[in-house]
């Protein structure tokens, strides 16, 4: 009335929680054999990418590789990602693991305006995207070698990260047309151990 304003109340700063770390998920793959169709398959030079995706998921829940469930892992690494106003990306492991010409663009990455399918969660040939460099826990190394000894060149390997020193990285296995299977996590820095096991 006397042209004092009405103090406003302050708001208190919000504080970051982020969303619980994903955990393994049960098996959810076909029980039915799959000997005469993959032998078929196999005699024809066919190779279908939802064969492949079968085979990798059954072979992992054959020799114990917990798998994750892709929408939670990409939602924990957003929140993660964005609460530091980072995307977070997805490098190949190795440099034999860079795809030949193909990439997949992310979802749009909230705290950067990305909509040029660089944002959440997406893969390009060029240096952003280069292999990774931080070492790799020996029981994580392990779970790669068996994926790679039973399926050779047919899969790639990724692993997550974003632009700050220990990202804690989850790890994931694709091909062509094949759904990105994520199948570890560890927390950064270190090589693991064999107590680890």
């Amino acid at each position: 009335m006397f042209g004092l304003k009405k103090r406003e109340e302050e708001t208190p700063a919000s504080v970051f929680t982020p969303p619980e770390k994903p955990v393994p998920m049960p098996a959810n793959h076909g029980t039915e054999p799959l000997g005469t169709y993959e032998t078929l398959a196999d005699e024809l030079g066919f190779q279908p990418a939802q064969l492949l995706q079968e085979q990798l998921l059954r072979f992992m829940n054959d020799e114990r590789i917990p798998t994750y469930d892709y929408v939670k892992v990409d939602a924990y690494m957003a929140a993660l990602a964005e609460e530091q106003d980072k995307g977070w990306i997805w490098r190949p492991l190795r440099e034999q693991d860079k795809p030949g010409g193909w990439s997949w663009e992310g979802r749009d990455t909230k705290a950067l305006g990305e909509t040029y399918g660089r944002g959440h969660g997406s893969y390009k040939d060029e240096w952003n995207y280069r292999p990774y460099d931080k070492a790799v826990p020996i029981r994580i190394l392990r779970q790669v070698k068996k994926i790679q000894d039973k399926f050779s060149h047919k899969v790639l390997f990724f692993v997550s990260d974003y632009a700050v020193p220990d990202p804690d990285p989850f790890i994931m296995v694709t091909a062509l047309d094949v759904q990105k299977i994520v199948f570890g996590v560890w927390n950064e820095p270190g090589f693991g151990t064999e107590s680890e096991e």
